[in-house]
């Protein structure tokens, strides 16, 4: 499309029908949500025998504030390095992670976190695999691991459009990273809902681009002056968050009129980066 392929996120155990439904509507690539390995599996071979190119399997984030300890990261890194392993068998290239969970926080000791995370970019470079770090709350710890790792190549940076806008109050992070950027996590929201700035993940809406506040202008502009991608990937949400109704309209439409609109969507944007 354009000259630039346009791909989607979905979940880790998704039917063999909304992921032909994704390539028939016109999408050309696919990326995966962390799951069991046997679901992952089978997305990725169905996905592939449509023609789908699969981008990169989320892994699981849950707990990634252990991962900066000296004695609690042990369970954290052995679920990274099982989506890993899950990415090698079935060759996925990428694999987005987060560094942080949580928005109460003091940013501080840091050395645990460089050697946890140096075990899973060490087993990354043994499979070919890209670590690709996302922007999330607690961009402190994803700025001290992208200069931590600044001459990995196995380590790269995963941008998402609307964390940058409710969780890093809008700091030009592809100003910084977009020389390393590998993934795009593309999507929209109404910013910080809070009179007194403070971020809270219902905040994160994960909406379609332009119903939000985005400027899809500026955020071209910049993905245009970052690291050329072959695929720029949305990572948008059907269902609200709690206590919010922002996407209740996706809700109300079946999969077909849904990921229609995410294409329409997709497409004026490829269209503007491809120019």
């Amino acid at each position: 499309m354009y000259k630039q392929k346009i791909g989607i996120a979905v979940g880790g155990n998704e039917p063999d029908e909304l992921i032909k439904l994704i390539h028939n509507i016109g999408f050309e690539a696919i990326s995966f949500n962390y799951g069991e390995p046997e679901n992952i599996n089978r997305m990725v071979k169905t996905a592939r025998s449509v023609g789908l190119t699969v981008e990169y399997l989320h892994a699981k984030f849950s707990d990634a504030n252990k991962m900066w300890s000296e004695n609690e990261a042990k369970e954290s890194i052995d679920r990274l390095l099982f989506d890993l392993e899950v990415c090698h068998k079935c060759g996925i290239e990428k694999m987005v992670v987060h560094v942080w969970i949580g928005f109460e926080y003091t940013f501080g000791e840091t050395k645990y976190g460089f050697k946890n995370y140096g075990t899973v970019v060490e087993k990354a470079k043994e499979y070919g695999v890209k670590i690709c770090f996302e922007n999330t709350e607690g961009q402190e710890y994803l700025y001290a691991l992208m200069d931590y790792f600044k001459n990995e190549d196995t380590v790269g940076f995963c941008w998402d459009s609307g964390h940058e806008m409710c969780y890093n109050y809008s700091i030009d992070l592809l100003k910084d990273f977009g020389d390393r950027l590998l993934v795009t996590h593309l999507n929209d929201n109404l910013g910080i809902s809070r009179f007194d700035g403070v971020t809270y993940w219902t905040d994160d809406l994960h909406l379609l681009p332009y119903d939000g506040i985005a400027d899809w202008d500026y955020n071209v502009e910049r993905l245009k002056n970052s690291r050329k991608l072959d695929i720029i990937n949305f990572e948008v949400g059907k269902y609200s968050k709690p206590n919010r109704h922002e996407n209740d309209i996706y809700e109300k439409m079946s999969d077909t009129e849904y990921y229609t609109e995410a294409y329409k969507r997709a497409c004026k944007i490829a269209y503007r980066y491809s120019k």
